[in-house]
């Protein structure tokens, strides 16, 4: 599968542990047909939701070969390669890539500041290294660093870059990252700001990368086909339900920072929906309670989104 284009629902493929703390992949594998059952457009390993920075080099391969295996070839597959250097990213990307991924996702270098010269070399020697195309991450909060629009511009102009997921929280800059990209054929702007998908693809984006679309990544799909249609009014509607739903994501008490607390809700909303077997989260990130999760349990149950009796925790 060449990877020619790129729209619509890509989740951020969580990374289930079971309860000793090693990678559960059976829970891995019902979490890939899950995304694909609910009509999912792509897959995106290593991310921040798949806590790409807690895995070791052994795990971060296991959770992509695990997944390409899984789709076998029905949806493409992007893995994360953020890493702290050049050398440390093109040799995650030649592992991903031989693993059998079609696109690799990069976020500036994290733990050092850098310039946005700096950051156009970056790319240029990413896309220059790997075989697949490069999809630019901006995600300040985790990696310090800022894309500027220009630099984005600059990158897709060249093709050092494929497409753009946004995750930066500033609708401003999403826009002028549309505005500065929009007659570039082929190529694509994602959002990563679940609350916003439908203004977002209003917008112009085309697709989104929502962290839990893992929960209900068939909505996600739904809300994406309504934007597409023209069908706003509807569309806004789905969008503040599944912006109540995020009310999973605050259920972990003060022993918990917010990134526990939300992917662990993540986790243990799927463990209700009987898809993975826990909310474990890889240390020394914590994971909810049972009391905590049980309110997780609520949440699903009072927005329809699991029947009281029928369903339960997976044994």
């Amino acid at each position: 599968m060449r990877l020619t284009e790129l729209k619509g629902v890509i989740p951020p493929i969580a990374t289930p542990f079971d309860e000793a703390g090693a990678l559960d992949l059976d829970s891995l594998r019902k979490l890939t047909q899950h995304l694909i059952a609910g009509g999912v457009h792509g897959i995106f390993c290593l991310g921040s939701t798949g806590e790409c920075a807690a895995l070791t080099e052994e795990e971060s391969l296991s959770v992509v070969e695990t997944v390409v295996e899984e789709t076998a070839g029905r949806v493409p597959v992007l893995a994360g390669i953020t890493e702290t250097s050049t050398k440390r990213a093109v040799r995650l990307g030649r592992m991903v890539v031989e693993a059998g991924v079609q696109a690799v996702v990069a976020a500036p270098p994290y733990y050092h500041m850098h310039s946005q010269q700096e950051l156009l070399g970056y790319y240029r020697d990413l896309a220059a290294a790997l075989p697949v195309p490069v999809i630019a991450y901006n995600v300040p909060v985790l990696v310090k660093t800022p894309l500027e629009p220009a630099t984005v511009e600059t990158l897709a102009r060249e093709g050092s870059i494929f497409a753009l997921k946004d995750s930066g929280g500033n609708s401003n800059v999403l826009r002028e990252y549309i505005m500065r990209t929009k007659d570039i054929p082929g190529f694509t702007v994602l959002t990563g700001m679940e609350f916003l998908v439908d203004t977002a693809l209003q917008m112009g984006a085309h697709g989104s990368v929502p962290g839990i679309g893992n929960v209900v990544p068939a909505e996600y799909v739904e809300l994406y086909n309504l934007c597409c249609q023209g069908e706003y009014v509807r569309a806004r509607e789905l969008q503040e339900r599944l912006i109540k739903l995020f009310n999973i994501c605050y259920q972990g008490s003060a022993r918990l920072s917010g990134s526990s607390s939300a992917l662990s809700g993540f986790k243990s909303a799927l463990r209700w929906l009987g898809v993975i077997k826990t909310a474990k989260m890889a240390p020394p990130m914590g994971s909810l309670n049972a009391e905590e999760e049980e309110r997780v349990r609520e949440i699903l149950v009072e927005l329809g989104f699991l029947k009281q009796a029928a369903q339960g925790k997976e044994e």
